[in-house]
């Protein structure tokens, strides 16, 4: 007889999570199952869109458990494995094994008395504003009162990881006019000084450290993309050039938005195409601190953006802690140890009184 969806160990729930693909906008499927395991769970739930959330224990403020459902394309040729120590396949550590933890604890709270809403979304792996955690956030009954505390459990190694860096994405882009390549006086050659002159300063543009709560985060400014030409014969009249920046928590996401333009300079058209903030550590808000205490997992600063940075701007205090390797997302071959599942779970709910 085969086991029902979702069943058994927390291995077997990240294996059909896994299973189940669910890249950015094509989440349904995946949405369609962990709402039928929460169902079958018998907790208080809510579906809004792909998303989902579930609540159980008493009332009060709960502790949020956050994930999203959504992974990047898959590799070519990526499958689904398991073997004896690891779950294999897409999103394996970006993060269905976190959301695959979340749904294993979940079933242990169902008899437990701390109030625990688990937060179940879709579209993180895209634009900022079009994430769907905003919409839960802004409709969603069950997250009333306002959590405590959120756990999101993004990869990082089972580790705490405090903070988020913020992500800015801008598009510079350098003008000419076309000629023949025979005849470059007849146009002007957008792959000019200007140009040459911004690379230049952004190569020289050193990684700068900023220390809080005795964590190092570094601001950043790299070139992710040049694109240009038209023909190799033909003058080209636009070169686009993409610039990713990283903000330390504390550090001003104007201020950085006026270095970038400062770097390219006045010759380049700069246009931001998606803006997300900094989250300070919160290491010191007393839910935080308590579970710090009592785990006493290390704790890094996180040198990404995540949705802690999200519950930290809706005013509830977060931090990263999955089982998922952070080198593994996004990688072929993504895996996720079944000891990290198993490890990450039992400390989880240990903290929600479900061990």
């Amino acid at each position: 007889m085969s086991r029902p969806f979702l069943s058994g160990t927390v291995a077997d729930i990240c294996f059909d999570l896994v299973a189940t693909r669910s890249e950015y906008g094509e989440e349904q499927a995946l949405a369609d199952l962990v709402e039928r395991r929460v169902a079958d769970l018998g907790v208080e739930h809510e579906r809004i869109g792909n998303s989902i959330v579930a609540r159980a224990g008493g009332s009060g403020a709960p502790i949020a458990l956050v994930g999203h459902l959504d992974t990047v394309p898959n590799w070519d040729g990526g499958s689904v494995e398991r073997t004896a120590t690891r779950i294999i396949g897409r999103g394996a550590a970006d993060m269905k094994g976190g959301v695959a933890v979340m749904l294993a604890v979940l079933q242990r709270l169902t008899t437990a008395s701390q109030p625990t809403v688990c937060i179940f979304y879709d579209r993180e792996e895209g634009p900022h504003a079009d994430n769907g955690i905003h919409r839960v956030l802004a409709e969603s009954r069950l997250l009333e009162p306002k959590p405590a505390m959120a756990i999101v459990l993004e990869p990082s190694s089972g580790t705490i990881h405090a903070g988020a860096v913020g992500s800015l994405n801008a598009q510079l882009v350098f003008s000419g006019r076309s000629a023949h390549a025979a005849r470059p006086w007849e146009g002007e050659n957008a792959v000019s000084a200007d140009l040459a002159a911004a690379l230049g300063r952004f190569a020289a543009r050193a990684p700068i450290d900023t220390v809080v709560d005795g964590l190092t985060y570094r601001d950043v400014a790299t070139i992710t993309m040049i694109q240009g030409g038209i023909a190799h014969n033909v003058l080209p009249d636009r070169v686009d050039v993409w610039v990713n920046a990283r903000v330390a928590p504390g550090n001003s996401v104007e201020a950085a938005k006026a270095e970038i333009e400062t770097l390219a300079g006045p010759a380049a058209e700069v246009t931001w195409s998606d803006v997300a903030p900094p989250a300070a550590p919160s290491l010191t808000a007393p839910p935080v601190a308590s579970f710090l205490e009592r785990s006493g997992l290390p704790v890094h600063p996180k040198q990404a953006w995540t949705d802690v940075a999200t519950m930290h701007a809706w005013g509830v205090p977060a931090f990263n802690y999955g089982p998922g390797e952070p080198s593994q997302a996004h990688q072929p071959g993504e895996w996720v140890a079944i000891s990290a599942l198993e490890e990450c779970e039992r400390v989880i709910a240990e903290e929600l009184g479900a061990a």
